[in-house]
């Protein structure tokens, strides 16, 4: 109760001490409530519900901030046990305050394995977006983002990397990115080819270079019209200019749907930071998947 009582306050002084942030989240509140409301009588787009599974440091986040501008599209509360969440899968609970008449937003990193595809599938979700990434840059970008925010001590994944040699930490992200992310992406690979429709891929690299574009193929996916100068403004508004730890500071007050993550997003910077031995065990351990995936033609790659 005391911890409960404790989270509480501090809510309430962070959303008194960021007057700018808050009158944001109370606006996207009562834009949600406005629209909700409006759906009730006029169904405005043909699927309530969009549906985000991402590679992990694949720019979910920015598609996320894309979608959450489209109107009428809103992140809700989706309560899950921890355990069920740390392990990236999902629950019935998840969906507890996701309204069938009206439009809602989900960010996840989705294993795709039987039973969470059943879930989502009973609970209303007709297509996914699955973003993915060249895995040497997912190893660096993994790499960073733990040296600044490491994994609590009971997390799958927790390392000390603030602790350890540059080149072993990034053999040990490595180790973990071959270890899950192939068999996260191969296994949504297995339920594209199942499901006629169901899976939208956006490559990161793609996304970056032209966000319009794919961010076009995801109206087109849902089957939503917006015009050009308003996928213009979501395009520009999602750029990503603020560095990590102002994003995951606001991103305390900010909507969900509003809040990130992403900075600019960097292309082959894992040339720079690997050494001869990363190298060596990204060929061993993650070179397959990356000519599967069409980033390399063989492994005769180099820094």
């Amino acid at each position: 109760m005391i911890n409960i009582i404790f989270k509480i306050v501090r809510r309430i002084l962070k959303l008194l001490l960021n007057p700018k942030l808050t009158w944001i989240f109370v606006c996207y509140e009562i834009k949600k409530f406005f629209f909700d409301f409006l759906s009730l009588f006029k169904k405005k787009y043909k699927y309530n519900i969009i549906f985000l599974a991402g590679m992990p440091m694949s720019a979910t986040t920015k598609v996320k901030n894309m979608c959450g501008l489209i109107p009428g599209y809103f992140t809700r509360y989706s309560p899950m046990p921890y355990s069920i969440r740390v392990n990236q899968d999902i629950s019935n609970s998840a969906f507890r305050y996701t309204p069938k008449w009206s439009y809602t937003l989900f960010k996840t990193h989705l294993n795709p394995n039987n039973q969470n595809i059943k879930i989502i599938k009973k609970n209303g979700v007709k297509k996914i977006i699955v973003t993915y990434r060249d895995l040497r840059d997912v190893v660096v970008a993994r790499y960073h983002r733990l040296i600044k925010f490491p994994k609590r001590k009971n997390d799958p994944n927790f390392s000390r990397y603030h602790l350890m040699e540059k080149t072993d930490a990034i053999n040990d992200c490595i180790k973990v990115v071959s270890k899950d992310y192939v068999n996260w992406i191969n296994g949504w690979f297995e339920v594209a080819k199942a499901n006629k429709d169901f899976v939208l891929f956006i490559k990161f690299e793609e996304l970056i270079k032209n966000p319009e574009l794919e961010f076009k193929k995801i109206l087109e996916f849902y089957e939503i019209e917006l015009n050009e100068k308003t996928i213009a403004q979501i395009c520009k508004k999602t750029e990503g200019k603020k560095d990590m730890v102002t994003n995951l500071n606001e991103s305390r007050i900010l909507p969900w749907a509003l809040s990130s993550n992403f900075r600019s997003g960097k292309i082959g910077s894992w040339k720079k930071e690997f050494t001869n031995d990363n190298l060596i065990n990204a060929k061993k351990m993650l070179g397959k998947s990356l000519i599967e995936l069409k980033y390399e033609k063989n492994l005769q790659w180099a820094l």
